[in-house]
């Protein structure tokens, strides 16, 4: 079913439906013509998880995609927002926005703004709340060995009932479809303290390497014992964490260990700001889409 079909000046029409995935292809293509490092499988995971809607041209090539995941029943993200040049001046990104409104309905939303969507989000009701910072290295490695914190160990299958609370409290809502599929495509350490853990960071292939987020942790030194394990697995490789700490001893650790700030991004929302419940906090997204 298309959502929507628009007349446009360049002389076709344009078709947006809801995103399936065999159009995993075509929306690789789409992220490398933008510049994107995504692979298939970091597409195939946030299409597992969330909802996606493709413009497309009367022969069905994809022109743009938007996509967006619930949290619940009062909030959402969006993300993997996506235009072809030939679009940009034609306001699809905005018709994709507005289907994504109406598809969300009352939800509060929160993403990523690029440089290239700032003015537009901003049109669209969003209002930015700070800076994501993204930190990577092609050759990582620990400058130090990082202090000793009790109650470091590796994750496991049966911490996911644990790491879903954690991430919930730190983050503002729900997000147990995403932690499960995070989970099952990482390795992670958490801090254990009297039984319950305080504090866990998931390591998984992504782009050009890996990515370390979510980092839920309580202060810098927790999340600092958390990240450096993976920074030792993956010393000499292409590491990276997205963070909205700015300033800070997590910010210089990362840097220390070859992973310099390459871009930032302007985390927006529409609606209220969904707020911490407890002493964790998210130090590292998971990725710039899924917050």
């Amino acid at each position: 079913m298309a959502y929507r079909t628009a007349k446009r000046r360049l002389g076709y029409e344009i078709e947006i439906r809801p995103m399936t995935e065999a159009d995993l292809g075509q929306m690789h293509q789409l992220s490398i013509g933008v510049g994107w490092p995504h692979r298939p499988e970091d597409w195939r995971l946030v299409m597992g998880v969330g909802q996606g809607f493709v413009a497309c041209d009367a022969i069905g090539r994809a022109l743009g995609s938007a996509m967006w995941w619930p949290f619940g029943d009062d909030f959402a993200t969006v993300g993997m927002v996506i235009t072809s040049p030939r679009l940009q001046a034609q306001g699809s990104g905005r018709q994709l926005m507005e289907v994504i409104f109406a598809q969300s309905g009352d939800r509060d939303l929160r993403l990523s703004a690029t440089k290239a969507g700032y003015r537009l989000y901003r049109a669209l009701g969003f209002e930015p709340i700070g800076r994501i910072f993204q930190h990577q290295g092609r050759n990582v490695q620990l400058p130090l060995p990082p202090p000793a914190m009790p109650g470091l160990r590796a994750a496991v299958p049966s911490d996911l009932a644990s790491l879903i609370r954690l991430d919930t409290s730190a983050y503002g809502a729900p997000r147990d479809r995403v932690i499960t599929a995070l989970m099952e495509a990482s390795v992670g350490t958490v801090i254990e303290r009297e039984g319950e853990i305080a504090g866990f960071a998931l390591c998984r292939p992504f782009g050009r390497g890996h990515v370390v987020g979510p980092i839920v942790a309580e202060d810098d030194e927790m999340a600092i014992a958390l990240v450096a394990p993976h920074v030792e697995m993956h010393e000499g490789g292409f590491l990276r964490a997205d963070t909205a700490q700015e300033q800070g001893r997590f910010g210089a650790f990362l840097e220390s260990c070859g992973m310099t700030i390459y871009d930032s991004v302007t985390p927006m929302i529409r609606g209220r700001h969904h707020a911490p419940g407890g002493a964790a906090r998210t130090f590292g997204l998971a990725n710039q889409a899924l917050g």
